[in-house]
């Protein structure tokens, strides 16, 4: 219980801090129970410390119980010694006299697991504006609760999802890393013959074997239906010899027979790949590839067996990646880049309330090069930081134009990538473009993907400011591939979030998807910051975003192709008009 929640503890000492500026009791905190005991996870004390932060307390004794077992979750206690709850309480007989409030915390199933609670040894007088405000606090957290478990969690299986699984692999820096990739052998043939609940209940016997596999710090995911993921720190002098140890313990536990979920033992074998994680960026994507490549081809040779990556061999080099490096460093000066752009819209209403700007290479030899191409080469050769200032000059120039032409503002969204958002050099350029007469106040929205915030948080806070005051907006992009923006997204000066598009893509077809969903736009609302949900492709997609709320932005191909700036205005109707996002 102590540990479970630990990604919200920022986000709850930030919220205590903003209470205890407004009311004016003693102490405030926010603890966890399970109806054995109650854990303190975080507390501010001031004159007193009546409450420990990481104590734990017998749940049958504290304050705690009482917002529990009320109906709605709240009570409010002026004095401990007039009121009948508490006059004979334990802790009322211990402190004397006192105040209590406190209102519930929730979970994803809207079980109560906890309290936010304001008290003190002396009576306190909460009057509406106190209670409304825990209220509120408490349902930021329990709508962050709900998030968190959505963004990092199998619902199925418990163990860490995909995207953050992804996340993991994208952190390893100075760690080398043993990497396993597995897939369940015939596993259809186990949902075919035992049907798909004892399926259900074989995947999840082997994700809490692999949990308990006697290996130290390891990490376990689960990727799409019957494929699974190891990770665990390893040294890489010794990677040989702990790797094949990894892969035999790991082995073993699935290998064993699953009895008691049928009425007969089920077998279970998998075929997998392994290889070593270092901190090179490209490296690690290389090595990945190779893992899944090599799981694939214990499939093809007969299932039920494992494969190392050779570290010795040479990776292979892409001959495209040489081209692009060359004709990279000419592109900009022959004007081969340009701004697309793809409309963003109010979901209910269907107005147009921004338009996202999208780099393009329109080489005259190798066509439209994809960004996912020619972005982390720029990276690599460090020319991107003149992309970036392009990108933006053009868009602020644009959206003059958009003006001009159309008769009235349009907001214009620009992707900021981790290297330009943490660029001094980058945010001296944007400032300055700021005081330049073309620049308007809160046309451009400049948005930060979600891992860019991840690490230096107050140094990423100063920037955003920065930007803020300058006039730009903001916008948090890809929220929910990582769950660092829970703990930030309370004092970050964002006006908005872009749902990562993982939840897009399996909305319809999958049911957790939709709940995250539900309870991302929860959160937003109670945060008052708007929500858009990107690469809606599909009509099915579409309806059901639209069943969420009033208040909710979408983009994607559905709805509009992104195009050059002629066809943008061309094909604007002028009867259309643009909001703010």
């Amino acid at each position: 219980m102590q540990m479970r929640y630990e990604a919200l503890h920022p986000l709850v000492e930030e919220i205590l801090k903003k209470l205890s500026e407004e009311i004016g009791v003693n102490t405030l905190f926010f603890a966890l129970n399970d109806l054995n005991s109650n854990f303190i996870v975080k507390a501010i004390n001031q004159e007193k410390e009546l409450i420990g932060e990481g104590t734990t307390h017998v749940y049958q004794h504290v304050l705690c119980k009482l917002v529990i077992d009320e109906t709605d979750g709240k009570i409010q206690i002026n004095e401990l010694l007039a009121d009948p709850h508490t006059s004979n309480h334990p802790v009322t007989k211990s402190l004397g006299n006192g105040s209590f409030l406190g209102v519930a915390i929730k979970n994803a199933e809207n079980e109560k697991i906890g309290t936010l609670c304001a008290f003190d040894d002396k009576p306190y007088d909460f009057d509406q504006k106190d209670i409304a405000l825990v209220e509120n606090y408490a349902d930021i957290i329990s709508k962050s609760i709900s998030v968190e478990t959505y963004v990092i969690k199998d619902a199925l299986t418990d163990v860490y999802n995909e995207r953050y699984m992804n996340r993991l692999i994208s952190s390893v820096a100075n760690q080398s890393t043993f990497l396993m990739v597995l897939n369940l052998d015939n596993f259809h043939a186990i949902n075919a013959t035992y049907g798909y609940r004892v399926g259900n209940k074989v995947l999840q016997e082997i994700a809490s074997r692999l949990k308990y596999v006697p290996i130290l710090d390891h990490v376990v995911g689960r990727m799409d239906g019957n494929e699974f993921i190891v990770l665990a720190p390893v040294d890489e002098a010794e990677f040989a010899e702990h790797g094949n140890t990894y892969a035999n313990w790991i082995i073993e536990a699935i290998e064993r027979p699953i009895e008691g979920i049928s009425h007969e033992p089920i077998r279970v074998t998998a075929s997998s790949g392994v290889s070593l994680l270092t901190g090179d960026y490209m490296n690690r994507q290389t090595q990945v590839y190779a893992a899944e490549a090599l799981m694939q081809q214990v499939k093809l040779d007969g299932k039920a067996g494992t494969l190392f990556v050779n570290q010795a061999r040479e990776l292979e080099q892409h001959p495209f990646e040489h081209v692009l490096e060359k004709e990279l460093g000419q592109a900009l000066a022959r004007g081969q880049f340009e701004l697309y752009y793809q409309r963003i819209f109010n979901a209910k209403l269907g107005h147009t309330v921004a338009v996202e700007a999208l780099l393009r290479w329109n080489h005259p030899v190798l066509g439209f090069v994809s960004p996912a191409d020619f972005i982390p080469v720029a990276e690599r050769m460090g020319s991107f930081g003149q992309i970036g200032r392009f990108t933006v000059c053009q868009a602020i120039t644009d959206s003059v134009r958009l003006e001009q032409e159309l008769g009235h503002p349009v907001t214009i969204s620009i992707n900021l990538s981790a290297s330009q958002f943490q660029s001094d050099a980058m945010l001296a350029d944007l400032l300055a473009f700021a005081n330049q007469p073309p620049f308007k106040r809160d046309r451009i929205v400049l948005e930060i993907r979600e891992e860019v915030l991840q690490t230096g948080r107050r140094q990423a806070i100063g920037r955003l400011e920065s930007l803020r005051q300058a006039g730009y907006r903001l916008s948090v992009d890809h929220f929910g591939s990582h769950y660092a923006s829970l703990n930030s997204l309370l004092h970050l000066p964002v006006q908005s979030v872009k749902l990562d598009p993982i939840f897009t893509r399996r909305l319809a077809q999958n049911q957790l998807e939709q709940s995250m969903l539900q309870s991302v736009y929860a959160l937003t609302q109670a945060l008052n910051i708007a929500l858009v949900i990107q690469e809606v492709e599909t009509v099915s997609q579409f309806r059901q975003i639209t069943l969420l709320g009033e208040k909710l932005y979408v983009q994607g191909h559905y709805l509009h192709h992104p195009q050059p700036i002629t066809n943008l205005i061309a094909d604007f109707s002028k009867t259309s008009h643009t909001l703010d996002v």
